[in-house]
């Protein structure tokens, strides 16, 4: 007689049933990287988050490193749909660009877990050729969401035509970056208040008219 596992794995659920718990294996697989760190989480460790087996994970993605890397694109992929979302809502340019730096700011719950998250891809990266295309990917994406409401707000008049709109990117991702992982490190005297009062300093600094 087969067990669980292996009747969760012969008999292929139904599209809906296999999306569903596709996207339940990754959002706990996220959650775990995010409290314990990606290398301390098995595959085992994920099926008892989702009330599964590991055979029914092993289904899905065939090995550790896939569904962990899944659970890393899923994670950044949510933000990012999350943000677009928020920001499609707002026509001035300087609202959106303040909206956007609110939603990055790793406040205790989701968004800090998000950074987490991220942080370790960068890691990741940094040691797996294989990630740094979809690393890559992942900031030119956030890349071009800077320049384009930069972009906005110079043919809004709300930002001034003499800067460059990729340089403003570059320059403001790299500051939220360094923020960020200061924040999340504990750094003294740098708190997600500050960072959100540097952030919005470089904005009226940098973009003013």
């Amino acid at each position: 007689m087969p067990t669980a596992a292996e009747s969760a794995t012969s008999t292929p659920p139904a599209e809906p049933e296999r999306d569903a718990r596709r996207a339940a294996i990754l959002d706990a697989a996220a959650r775990l990287i995010a409290e314990r760190g990606y290398h301390a989480v098995r595959v085992a460790d994920i099926a008892r988050e989702v009330g599964t087996s590991t055979g029914a994970v092993h289904y899905y993605f065939p090995g550790k490193n896939d569904v962990l890397t899944a659970a890393l694109r899923s994670a950044v992929d949510r933000a990012f749909e999350r943000q677009s979302a928020e920001l499609r809502r707002l026509d001035d340019a300087h609202a959106r660009l303040l909206r956007l730096i609110e939603m990055q700011l790793p406040k205790v719950g989701v968004v800090r877990d998000e950074w987490s998250v991220w942080m370790q891809f960068w890691a990741e990266a940094t040691i797996n050729p294989e990630l740094r295309p979809v690393h890559n990917a992942f900031y030119a994406r956030w890349h071009d969401t800077i320049a384009r409401i930069v972009r906005r707000g110079q043919r809004q008049g709300t930002f001034s035509a003499d800067v460059d709109p990729d340089e403003v990117a570059v320059r403001l991702s790299a500051l939220t970056d360094g923020l960020a992982i200061q924040v999340l490190t504990g750094a003294p005297g740098i708190t997600v208040t500050v960072m959100r009062e540097v952030l919005v300093a470089f904005v009226r600094r940098e973009l003013s008219v």
